[in-house]
């Protein structure tokens, strides 16, 4: 019968198992509120837009134009306002006045679904914290638990990062005539950016970056994982090697750093501007726990690799006569002083 080969349970992996429990409900209550929240804004920005002010805007126009010509005015409405609100689209004023009074009642609720996501991601961090803490405070664990317990806690904050939005960019133009409305805006995603690229069918895009932001990043994840777990110093230099190789493709900072500049340009323009969200922010958490552990992990499988060489330099520069002496005739003397069956033997003796 095959004999199958199971882990010990030891204390991180323990550690690991027990904050991957803790911090799946908050990691999915904050992707969901999030989403409620761009939902929400969604709804006002929608509410918000040109064919609601217009039609607030456009009987005020009207009221003054026959005002100001009591005779021509009324003419000039029937005539022209039919065919403008037919190809504005632009609703009754009252259904326009109605809807537009329902903002500060959505924003209300945009706001009080952004206030349970930032309590939930409080409490996702909070686990994580405490989670490295036990691990930097237990003593029986070695740095290469430290970097395992980062590398736990870079896949959470990516997963977070990958499916909660990330940014909202919003266009609404700067006119003296119209109150502020929203002309278009967009929400943006990491998972989204690529599902969409995928339902235009930019194929050759949406699989470069489905590679090199979340399959690579993974990847890099579970060879760091492997790399800890293994004991053989050679086989841990191979996982090392091909992770340095694979480590150059990743474009998790780049999409960072791509955001971070959009966000900027946008930001100068007085009709456009840039909201960024929890998503971003768990992405570039990630970015910067994967460099922390890529160095410590440098660090920690280049120091056995160095004291082995350092050890195999030093006994070959050792003489071959005086290292057959020791292996063959002052290691076994030594062996033989050591036993229990010498001891007595000189004891009797004397």
């Amino acid at each position: 019968m095959k004999k199958h080969i199971r882990l010990p349970l030891t204390t991180h992996r323990m550690m690991a198992l027990v904050y991957l429990l803790l911090i799946f409900l908050p990691t999915c209550m904050t992707i969901r509120h999030t989403d409620t929240e761009i939902d929400y804004l969604q709804k006002a920005y929608d509410t918000n837009n040109l064919q609601n002010n217009g039609a607030v805007k456009e009987v005020a126009v009207w009221k003054e134009i026959t005002t100001q010509h009591p005779f021509l005015g009324p003419i000039i409405k029937d005539f022209f306002a039919p065919s403008i609100n037919q190809q504005f689209k632009i609703p009754p004023e009252k259904a326009a006045r109605m809807a537009l009074d329902d903002i500060p009642f959505i924003e209300q609720l945009e706001k009080s679904e952004a206030r349970i996501a930032r309590a939930w991601s409080l409490l996702l961090l909070l686990f994580s914290l405490t989670y490295f803490g036990l691990t930097v405070t237990e003593p029986t664990l070695t740095r290469a638990h430290h970097i395992f317990a980062l590398t736990i806690i870079s896949l959470a904050f990516l997963v977070t990062g990958i499916l909660a939005p990330a940014m909202v960019l919003v266009v609404s133009p700067v006119t003296t005539v119209f109150p502020p409305f929203v002309l278009h805006y967009e929400v943006r995603s990491i998972f989204g950016v690529i599902a969409e690229l995928y339902g235009s069918s930019y194929w050759i895009v949406a699989v470069c970056l489905t590679i090199f932001s979340i399959l690579i990043p993974l990847t890099k994840a579970a060879l760091t994982l492997l790399v800890l777990e293994v004991r053989s110093l050679p086989n841990k230099l191979k996982i090392a090697q091909f992770l340095h190789a694979i480590s150059k493709w990743s474009m998790a900072d780049v999409f960072v750093a791509a955001i971070l500049l959009s966000n900027f340009a946008i930001r100068a323009n007085k009709s456009t501007q840039a909201n960024l969200f929890f998503g971003f922010y768990y992405f570039l958490s990630y970015c910067l726990l994967s460099m922390i552990t890529t160095t410590m992990l440098e660090n920690e499988v280049r120091n056995p690799h160095k004291k082995e060489k350092a050890q195999d330099k030093k006994s070959s520069k050792t003489p071959w006569n005086e290292r057959w002496f020791k292996n063959n005739l002052l290691a076994p003397v030594q062996n033989l002083l050591r036993t229990k069956t010498l001891s007595k033997l000189l004891g009797r003796d004397h």
